[in-house]
Protein backbone atom coordinates (compact mmCIF):
# COMPACT_ATOMS: atom_id res chain seq x y z
CA UNK A 1 0.00 0.00 0.00
CA UNK A 2 1.24 3.10 -0.43
CA UNK A 3 -0.58 5.77 1.69
CA UNK A 4 -0.66 9.51 2.39
CA UNK A 5 1.81 11.29 3.39
CA UNK A 6 1.88 11.50 7.19
CA UNK A 7 2.96 14.43 7.72
CA UNK A 8 3.85 17.73 4.85
CA UNK A 9 6.59 19.98 5.02
CA UNK A 10 5.75 23.24 5.94
CA UNK A 11 8.96 25.81 6.59
CA UNK A 12 8.37 29.21 8.26
CA UNK A 13 9.66 30.65 5.08
CA UNK A 14 8.29 34.13 5.63
CA UNK A 15 10.34 35.52 8.50
CA UNK A 16 12.60 37.90 7.40
CA UNK A 17 10.52 39.35 4.07
CA UNK A 18 7.59 40.22 5.89
CA UNK A 19 7.00 44.11 6.45
CA UNK A 20 8.03 44.82 10.03
CA UNK A 21 9.72 48.32 9.21
CA UNK A 22 6.92 50.38 7.19
CA UNK A 23 4.17 49.83 9.65
CA UNK A 24 6.27 50.11 12.47
CA UNK A 25 8.05 53.31 11.22
CA UNK A 26 4.72 54.73 10.89
CA UNK A 27 4.19 54.37 14.40
CA UNK A 28 7.85 55.76 15.70
CA UNK A 29 7.80 52.53 17.11
CA UNK A 30 11.01 50.72 17.54
CA UNK A 31 11.60 47.20 16.44
CA UNK A 32 12.41 45.30 19.97
CA UNK A 33 15.24 43.05 20.23
CA UNK A 34 14.31 40.17 21.37
CA UNK A 35 11.50 40.78 18.34
CA UNK A 36 14.51 40.60 15.58
CA UNK A 37 15.90 37.40 17.60
CA UNK A 38 12.76 35.77 17.38
CA UNK A 39 12.35 36.46 13.65
CA UNK A 40 15.82 34.99 12.56
CA UNK A 41 16.53 32.50 15.04
CA UNK A 42 12.85 30.84 14.43
CA UNK A 43 13.30 28.14 12.36
CA UNK A 44 16.75 27.26 13.54
CA UNK A 45 15.61 26.96 17.44
CA UNK A 46 11.52 27.27 17.81
CA UNK A 47 11.56 26.00 21.46
CA UNK A 48 14.00 28.85 22.91
CA UNK A 49 12.15 31.31 20.74
CA UNK A 50 8.71 30.49 21.97
CA UNK A 51 9.75 30.68 25.62
CA UNK A 52 11.26 34.23 24.78
CA UNK A 53 7.66 34.95 23.43
CA UNK A 54 6.01 33.74 26.75
CA UNK A 55 8.47 35.73 28.60
CA UNK A 56 7.47 39.48 26.80
CA UNK A 57 3.27 38.16 27.06
CA UNK A 58 2.82 40.10 29.65
CA UNK A 59 3.62 43.61 28.36
CA UNK A 60 1.21 42.38 24.99
CA UNK A 61 -1.50 44.58 26.08
CA UNK A 62 0.91 47.71 26.37
CA UNK A 63 2.12 47.42 22.73
CA UNK A 64 0.83 49.17 19.63
CA UNK A 65 -1.36 47.18 17.58
CA UNK A 66 1.48 46.83 15.22
CA UNK A 67 3.33 44.93 17.20
CA UNK A 68 0.82 42.87 18.68
CA UNK A 69 0.49 41.57 15.07
CA UNK A 70 4.22 40.94 14.82
CA UNK A 71 4.23 38.86 18.12
CA UNK A 72 1.27 36.69 17.01
CA UNK A 73 2.83 36.06 13.49
CA UNK A 74 5.88 34.78 15.10
CA UNK A 75 4.17 32.96 17.62
CA UNK A 76 1.43 31.09 14.67
CA UNK A 77 4.93 30.53 12.85
CA UNK A 78 6.77 28.67 15.72
CA UNK A 79 3.24 27.05 17.04
CA UNK A 80 3.31 25.53 13.20
CA UNK A 81 6.97 24.48 13.71
CA UNK A 82 6.26 22.41 16.81
CA UNK A 83 3.19 20.54 15.29
CA UNK A 84 1.15 22.50 17.75
CA UNK A 85 -1.69 23.15 15.04
CA UNK A 86 -4.59 24.30 17.27
CA UNK A 87 -2.72 26.51 19.25
CA UNK A 88 -1.75 28.19 15.41
CA UNK A 89 -5.31 28.35 14.43
CA UNK A 90 -5.88 29.65 17.27
CA UNK A 91 -3.21 32.59 17.28
CA UNK A 92 -3.99 33.49 13.19
CA UNK A 93 -7.45 33.54 13.58
CA UNK A 94 -6.33 36.40 16.43
CA UNK A 95 -3.86 38.38 14.00
CA UNK A 96 -6.43 38.37 11.14
CA UNK A 97 -8.97 39.64 13.90
CA UNK A 98 -6.49 42.66 14.80
CA UNK A 99 -5.67 43.34 11.03
CA UNK A 100 -9.61 43.94 10.23
CA UNK A 101 -9.91 44.99 6.70
CA UNK A 102 -6.03 45.09 6.56
CA UNK A 103 -4.99 43.85 3.15
CA UNK A 104 -1.21 43.54 2.77
CA UNK A 105 1.81 41.30 3.44
CA UNK A 106 1.02 40.65 6.81
CA UNK A 107 -2.72 39.09 5.80
CA UNK A 108 -1.19 36.93 2.96
CA UNK A 109 1.13 35.30 6.01
CA UNK A 110 -1.58 35.01 8.76
CA UNK A 111 -3.80 33.35 5.93
CA UNK A 112 -0.91 30.69 5.31
CA UNK A 113 -0.79 30.31 8.89
CA UNK A 114 -4.57 29.32 9.40
CA UNK A 115 -4.61 27.43 6.31
CA UNK A 116 -2.13 24.71 7.20
CA UNK A 117 -3.27 24.79 10.60
CA UNK A 118 -6.76 23.68 9.75
CA UNK A 119 -5.11 21.14 6.80
CA UNK A 120 -3.09 19.66 9.65
CA UNK A 121 -6.75 18.80 11.24
CA UNK A 122 -8.18 17.57 7.59
CA UNK A 123 -10.19 20.58 7.45
CA UNK A 124 -8.93 20.15 3.99
CA UNK A 125 -11.53 22.57 1.95
CA UNK A 126 -11.10 25.62 4.83
CA UNK A 127 -7.10 25.47 4.11
CA UNK A 128 -7.92 25.28 0.55
CA UNK A 129 -10.09 28.53 0.83
CA UNK A 130 -7.49 30.55 2.65
CA UNK A 131 -4.49 29.36 0.55
CA UNK A 132 -6.77 30.26 -2.66
CA UNK A 133 -6.92 33.82 -0.83
CA UNK A 134 -3.28 34.20 -0.14
CA UNK A 135 -2.36 33.32 -3.68
CA UNK A 136 -4.49 36.02 -4.98
CA UNK A 137 -3.51 38.89 -2.69
CA UNK A 138 -0.14 37.68 -3.32
CA UNK A 139 0.00 37.91 -6.91
CA UNK A 140 -2.24 41.08 -6.49
CA UNK A 141 0.91 42.92 -4.41
CA UNK A 142 3.36 41.28 -6.57
CA UNK A 143 5.05 39.38 -3.34
CA UNK A 144 5.93 36.14 -5.93
CA UNK A 145 7.82 34.49 -2.98
CA UNK A 146 4.78 34.44 -0.60
CA UNK A 147 3.09 33.76 -3.61
CA UNK A 148 5.14 30.75 -4.95
CA UNK A 149 4.33 29.77 -1.61
CA UNK A 150 0.60 29.36 -1.30
CA UNK A 151 0.85 27.89 -4.49
CA UNK A 152 2.98 25.03 -3.14
CA UNK A 153 0.36 24.75 -0.15
CA UNK A 154 -2.84 24.38 -2.61
CA UNK A 155 -0.69 22.00 -4.68
CA UNK A 156 -0.34 19.68 -1.14
CA UNK A 157 -4.26 20.27 -0.66
CA UNK A 158 -4.71 18.68 -4.51
CA UNK A 159 -2.27 16.28 -3.63
CA UNK A 160 -4.23 15.24 -0.05
CA UNK A 161 -7.64 15.19 -2.30
CA UNK A 162 -6.15 12.65 -5.05
CA UNK A 163 -5.88 15.62 -7.42
CA UNK A 164 -2.42 14.77 -8.35
CA UNK A 165 -2.77 16.34 -12.22
CA UNK A 166 -4.09 19.62 -10.53
CA UNK A 167 -1.20 19.26 -7.82
CA UNK A 168 1.75 18.34 -10.46
CA UNK A 169 0.92 20.97 -12.59
CA UNK A 170 0.91 23.85 -9.78
CA UNK A 171 3.89 22.33 -8.22
CA UNK A 172 5.83 22.39 -11.83
CA UNK A 173 4.75 25.60 -12.41
CA UNK A 174 5.63 27.08 -9.11
CA UNK A 175 9.04 25.33 -9.33
CA UNK A 176 10.23 27.23 -12.84
CA UNK A 177 9.49 30.12 -10.34
CA UNK A 178 11.29 29.44 -7.94
CA UNK A 179 14.28 28.54 -10.04
CA UNK A 180 13.87 32.18 -11.45
CA UNK A 181 13.92 33.85 -7.87
CA UNK A 182 16.68 32.06 -6.64
CA UNK A 183 15.25 32.29 -3.63
CA UNK A 184 16.73 29.12 -1.25
CA UNK A 185 14.34 28.92 1.50
CA UNK A 186 11.77 28.73 -1.56
CA UNK A 187 13.20 26.47 -3.88
CA UNK A 188 14.63 24.15 -0.61
CA UNK A 189 10.40 23.84 -0.17
CA UNK A 190 9.27 23.18 -3.66
CA UNK A 191 11.72 20.65 -3.75
CA UNK A 192 10.61 18.97 -0.92
CA UNK A 193 6.88 19.26 -1.90
CA UNK A 194 7.44 17.72 -5.37
CA UNK A 195 9.30 14.74 -3.85
CA UNK A 196 6.53 14.41 -1.55
CA UNK A 197 4.19 14.91 -4.35
CA UNK A 198 6.16 11.92 -6.34
CA UNK A 199 6.76 9.40 -3.52
CA UNK A 200 2.83 9.78 -3.91
CA UNK A 201 2.44 9.15 -7.53
CA UNK A 202 5.29 5.98 -7.30
CA UNK A 203 7.90 7.30 -8.63
CA UNK A 204 10.35 7.22 -5.73
CA UNK A 205 13.32 7.01 -7.74
CA UNK A 206 12.67 10.99 -8.96
CA UNK A 207 11.38 11.86 -5.33
CA UNK A 208 14.70 10.72 -4.10
CA UNK A 209 16.25 13.43 -6.65
CA UNK A 210 13.99 16.02 -5.57
CA UNK A 211 14.22 15.28 -1.40
CA UNK A 212 18.30 15.07 -1.16
CA UNK A 213 18.00 18.89 -3.14
CA UNK A 214 15.36 20.03 -0.64
CA UNK A 215 18.13 18.52 2.44
CA UNK A 216 20.97 20.13 1.33
CA UNK A 217 19.03 23.52 1.06
CA UNK A 218 17.75 22.94 4.65
CA UNK A 219 21.29 22.15 5.94
CA UNK A 220 22.09 25.31 4.03
CA UNK A 221 20.13 26.97 5.64
CA UNK A 222 20.22 25.35 9.22
CA UNK A 223 16.68 24.60 9.36
CA UNK A 224 17.02 21.31 11.05
CA UNK A 225 12.92 20.75 11.26
CA UNK A 226 12.46 20.85 8.05
CA UNK A 227 15.24 18.87 7.44
CA UNK A 228 13.35 16.50 9.79
CA UNK A 229 10.57 16.39 7.76
CA UNK A 230 12.18 15.72 4.55
CA UNK A 231 14.42 12.84 5.85
CA UNK A 232 10.90 11.48 7.17
CA UNK A 233 9.33 11.08 3.63
CA UNK A 234 13.29 10.70 2.05
CA UNK A 235 13.45 7.22 4.59
CA UNK A 236 10.10 5.93 3.47
CA UNK A 237 11.18 6.43 -0.38
CA UNK A 238 14.41 3.89 0.54
CA UNK A 239 11.84 1.40 2.11
CA UNK A 240 9.50 1.40 -1.33
CA UNK A 241 12.18 0.94 -3.15
CA UNK A 242 13.33 -1.97 -0.99
CA UNK A 243 16.54 -0.37 0.04
CA UNK A 244 15.94 -1.02 4.26
CA UNK A 245 19.07 0.20 5.32
CA UNK A 246 19.23 3.21 3.24
CA UNK A 247 15.76 3.56 4.87
CA UNK A 248 17.14 2.83 8.33
CA UNK A 249 19.75 5.07 7.97
CA UNK A 250 17.93 7.76 7.47
CA UNK A 251 15.06 6.97 10.00
CA UNK A 252 18.22 7.23 12.81
CA UNK A 253 19.34 9.44 11.49
CA UNK A 254 15.77 11.84 11.93
CA UNK A 255 15.96 9.45 15.72
CA UNK A 256 18.82 11.19 16.32
CA UNK A 257 17.86 14.89 15.28
CA UNK A 258 14.79 14.83 17.01
CA UNK A 259 16.35 13.45 20.29
CA UNK A 260 18.76 16.19 19.76
CA UNK A 261 16.24 19.16 19.69
CA UNK A 262 13.55 17.25 22.02
CA UNK A 263 11.14 17.28 19.15
CA UNK A 264 8.19 15.18 20.29
CA UNK A 265 6.36 15.24 16.55
CA UNK A 266 9.54 13.81 14.94
CA UNK A 267 9.59 11.08 17.60
CA UNK A 268 6.65 9.84 16.54
CA UNK A 269 7.66 9.51 12.94
CA UNK A 270 11.10 8.26 13.93
CA UNK A 271 10.02 5.19 15.59
CA UNK A 272 6.88 4.93 13.20
CA UNK A 273 9.00 4.55 10.08
CA UNK A 274 11.23 2.21 12.13
CA UNK A 275 7.85 0.22 12.79
CA UNK A 276 7.03 0.14 9.41
CA UNK A 277 10.10 -0.60 7.44
CA UNK A 278 11.04 -3.40 9.92
CA UNK A 279 7.54 -4.92 9.09
CA UNK A 280 8.15 -4.85 5.27
CA UNK A 281 11.44 -6.40 6.29
CA UNK A 282 10.12 -8.92 7.74
CA UNK A 283 11.80 -7.83 11.25
CA UNK A 284 7.88 -8.19 12.96
CA UNK A 285 9.16 -8.09 16.85
CA UNK A 286 10.89 -5.29 16.51
CA UNK A 287 8.45 -3.48 14.02
CA UNK A 288 5.91 -4.05 17.11
CA UNK A 289 8.41 -2.77 19.67
CA UNK A 290 8.95 0.84 17.56
CA UNK A 291 4.87 0.97 16.57
CA UNK A 292 4.41 0.97 20.58
CA UNK A 293 7.34 3.48 21.04
CA UNK A 294 5.44 5.43 18.66
CA UNK A 295 1.94 5.80 20.26
CA UNK A 296 3.66 7.00 23.31
CA UNK A 297 4.08 10.63 20.82
CA UNK A 298 0.61 9.91 19.41
CA UNK A 299 -1.61 12.23 21.46
CA UNK A 300 0.45 14.90 20.82
CA UNK A 301 -0.07 15.26 16.51
CA UNK A 302 -3.31 16.28 17.15
CA UNK A 303 -4.12 14.39 14.03
CA UNK A 304 -7.20 12.51 13.16
CA UNK A 305 -6.01 11.09 9.80
CA UNK A 306 -2.62 10.13 11.68
CA UNK A 307 -4.17 8.58 14.42
CA UNK A 308 -6.18 6.70 11.81
CA UNK A 309 -2.88 5.79 9.98
CA UNK A 310 -1.14 4.60 12.96
CA UNK A 311 -3.41 1.91 13.98
CA UNK A 312 -3.77 0.99 10.42
CA UNK A 313 -0.32 0.43 10.44
CA UNK A 314 -0.22 -1.29 13.73
CA UNK A 315 -3.16 -3.75 12.36
CA UNK A 316 -1.17 -4.76 9.59
CA UNK A 317 1.68 -5.83 11.91
CA UNK A 318 -0.01 -7.63 14.08
CA UNK A 319 -1.67 -9.30 10.65
CA UNK A 320 1.59 -10.45 9.96
CA UNK A 321 2.19 -12.33 13.89
CA UNK A 322 -0.54 -14.05 12.91
CA UNK A 323 -2.58 -12.23 15.62
CA UNK A 324 -5.70 -11.57 14.02
CA UNK A 325 -8.25 -10.25 16.76
CA UNK A 326 -5.67 -7.47 17.41
CA UNK A 327 -5.48 -6.69 14.11
CA UNK A 328 -8.97 -6.52 13.83
CA UNK A 329 -9.34 -4.09 16.64
CA UNK A 330 -6.61 -2.19 15.55
CA UNK A 331 -8.35 -1.71 12.39
CA UNK A 332 -11.67 -0.73 13.44
CA UNK A 333 -9.93 2.51 15.67
CA UNK A 334 -8.33 3.52 12.40
CA UNK A 335 -11.95 3.57 10.36
CA UNK A 336 -13.19 5.24 13.47
CA UNK A 337 -10.88 7.80 13.39
CA UNK A 338 -11.06 8.41 9.62
CA UNK A 339 -14.59 8.84 9.69
CA UNK A 340 -13.99 11.93 11.31
CA UNK A 341 -11.87 13.59 7.86
CA UNK A 342 -13.31 15.30 5.17
CA UNK A 343 -15.69 12.71 3.04
CA UNK A 344 -13.85 14.63 -0.11
CA UNK A 345 -10.61 13.67 1.31
CA UNK A 346 -8.36 10.83 1.64
CA UNK A 347 -9.89 8.51 -0.76
CA UNK A 348 -7.33 6.38 -0.79
CA UNK A 349 -6.61 5.76 2.31
CA UNK A 350 -10.51 4.66 3.14
CA UNK A 351 -9.82 2.24 0.13
CA UNK A 352 -6.39 0.64 1.75
CA UNK A 353 -8.66 0.63 4.57
CA UNK A 354 -11.06 -1.72 3.31
CA UNK A 355 -8.55 -4.00 1.38
CA UNK A 356 -6.96 -5.08 4.89
CA UNK A 357 -10.67 -5.66 6.28
CA UNK A 358 -11.28 -8.19 3.57
CA UNK A 359 -7.84 -9.81 4.51
CA UNK A 360 -8.78 -10.00 8.12
CA UNK A 361 -11.81 -11.48 7.21
CA UNK A 362 -10.17 -14.05 4.99
CA UNK A 363 -8.10 -14.76 7.74
CA UNK A 364 -11.35 -15.02 9.63
CA UNK A 365 -12.90 -17.83 7.46
CA UNK A 366 -15.42 -15.29 6.70
CA UNK A 367 -15.18 -15.86 2.92
CA UNK A 368 -18.35 -13.94 2.10
CA UNK A 369 -17.69 -10.93 3.72
CA UNK A 370 -14.36 -10.59 2.34
CA UNK A 371 -15.23 -11.10 -1.38
CA UNK A 372 -18.06 -8.53 -0.41
CA UNK A 373 -14.96 -6.30 1.13
CA UNK A 374 -12.78 -6.63 -1.81
CA UNK A 375 -15.60 -5.89 -4.42
CA UNK A 376 -16.41 -2.68 -2.83
CA UNK A 377 -12.50 -2.21 -2.84
CA UNK A 378 -12.13 -2.83 -6.42
CA UNK A 379 -15.08 -0.84 -7.47
CA UNK A 380 -13.62 2.29 -5.25
CA UNK A 381 -10.06 1.59 -7.16
CA UNK A 382 -11.38 1.91 -10.36
CA UNK A 383 -13.58 4.93 -9.64
CA UNK A 384 -10.40 6.59 -8.15
CA UNK A 385 -7.69 5.36 -10.78
CA UNK A 386 -9.56 5.58 -13.91
CA UNK A 387 -6.20 4.90 -16.90
CA UNK A 388 -6.71 8.27 -18.80
CA UNK A 389 -6.27 10.18 -15.98
CA UNK A 390 -3.04 8.14 -15.07
CA UNK A 391 -1.46 8.09 -18.68
CA UNK A 392 -2.26 12.10 -18.30
CA UNK A 393 -0.27 12.91 -15.01
CA UNK A 394 2.75 10.04 -16.48
CA UNK A 395 2.49 12.94 -19.67
CA UNK A 396 2.91 15.70 -17.30
CA UNK A 397 5.43 14.43 -15.46
CA UNK A 398 7.57 12.64 -17.98
CA UNK A 399 7.52 16.50 -19.94
CA UNK A 400 7.81 18.20 -16.48
CA UNK A 401 10.99 15.88 -15.98
CA UNK A 402 12.47 16.40 -19.75
CA UNK A 403 12.41 20.12 -18.83
CA UNK A 404 14.43 19.91 -15.73
CA UNK A 405 16.93 17.48 -18.20
CA UNK A 406 17.08 19.78 -20.95
CA UNK A 407 18.16 22.73 -18.08
CA UNK A 408 20.37 20.72 -16.46
CA UNK A 409 22.26 20.08 -19.68
CA UNK A 410 21.89 23.69 -20.76
CA UNK A 411 23.73 24.52 -17.75
CA UNK A 412 25.98 21.53 -17.87
CA UNK A 413 26.91 23.30 -21.37
CA UNK A 414 27.69 26.53 -20.11
CA UNK A 415 29.60 24.84 -17.64
CA UNK A 416 31.94 22.85 -19.86
CA UNK A 417 31.71 26.04 -22.40
CA UNK A 418 33.48 27.98 -19.26
CA UNK A 419 35.49 24.96 -18.59
CA UNK A 420 36.71 25.29 -22.13
CA UNK A 421 37.72 29.18 -22.13
CA UNK A 422 39.17 28.50 -18.51
CA UNK A 423 41.54 25.92 -20.21
CA UNK A 424 42.44 27.89 -23.53
CA UNK A 425 43.17 30.67 -20.94
CA UNK A 426 45.16 28.69 -18.59
CA UNK A 427 46.80 27.32 -22.14
CA UNK A 428 47.70 31.15 -23.24
CA UNK A 429 48.91 31.60 -20.10
CA UNK A 430 51.06 28.67 -20.47
CA UNK A 431 52.48 30.15 -23.77
CA UNK A 432 52.99 33.75 -22.87
CA UNK A 433 55.17 32.06 -19.63
CA UNK A 434 57.13 29.99 -21.93
CA UNK A 435 57.32 33.42 -24.15
CA UNK A 436 58.80 35.47 -21.58
CA UNK A 437 60.85 32.49 -20.76
CA UNK A 438 62.28 31.95 -24.10
CA UNK A 439 62.52 35.96 -24.08
CA UNK A 440 64.94 35.92 -20.84
CA UNK A 441 67.25 33.09 -21.98
CA UNK A 442 67.70 34.75 -25.50
CA UNK A 443 68.04 37.80 -23.69
CA UNK A 444 70.30 36.26 -21.03
CA UNK A 445 72.53 34.59 -23.43
CA UNK A 446 72.96 38.25 -25.66
CA UNK A 447 74.08 39.68 -22.07
CA UNK A 448 76.46 36.52 -21.62
CA UNK A 449 77.84 36.70 -25.00
CA UNK A 450 78.43 40.64 -24.47
CA UNK A 451 79.88 40.14 -21.68
CA UNK A 452 82.33 37.30 -22.54
CA UNK A 453 82.84 39.47 -25.62
CA UNK A 454 83.99 42.65 -23.63
CA UNK A 455 86.13 40.28 -21.42
CA UNK A 456 88.47 39.22 -24.33
CA UNK A 457 88.77 42.58 -25.82
CA UNK A 458 89.96 43.70 -22.11
CA UNK A 459 92.29 40.79 -22.37
CA UNK A 460 93.59 41.80 -25.59
CA UNK A 461 94.00 45.28 -25.01
CA UNK A 462 96.14 44.33 -21.87
CA UNK A 463 98.06 41.89 -24.01
CA UNK A 464 99.15 44.60 -26.26
CA UNK A 465 99.69 47.07 -24.09
CA UNK A 466 101.70 44.85 -22.14
CA UNK A 467 103.95 43.67 -25.24
CA UNK A 468 104.08 47.11 -26.02
CA UNK A 469 105.67 48.04 -22.66
CA UNK A 470 108.35 45.34 -23.68
CA UNK A 471 108.91 46.61 -26.63
CA UNK A 472 109.66 50.03 -25.48
CA UNK A 473 112.15 48.50 -22.68
CA UNK A 474 114.28 46.60 -24.99
CA UNK A 475 114.46 50.38 -27.33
Amino acid sequence: MRQQQYLRLWGPLLSLCVCLAAPLQADDTLVPDWLVQVKQQKAQQPEQMLLLLEQQQAAYGDWPAELQVQYLLQLADIYESLGKHQQQQEVAERGLALLGERRDLLTIDFWNNLGFALEMQSQYQQALHYYQQASALAAELKAEKLHIEADINIAAVYSIQDKFQDALVLLKNSYDRAVLLKDPEILAYVNAELGLLYVGLGFDKEAIEFMEKAIEGYDALGWQKDKMDVLFNLARSYSYLEQYDKAMQRYDQLLQLAVAQQDQANLYFAYLGLASTSKDNEKLDAALAYIEKAEQYLPGLQSTYQNSMHHYEKALIYRELGQISLASQQLAQAEQSLSQEDNSSNQSSQLWLLHLKAKLEADSGRYQKAYQYLDQFFQGYHKLRNKEHELSVEKLRLGFDAERQQAQNELLAKDNELQALRLQEAERKRQNQWLWIGLFGCTSLILLVLLLWQLARRQAQMQAQLQGKSLEKTH
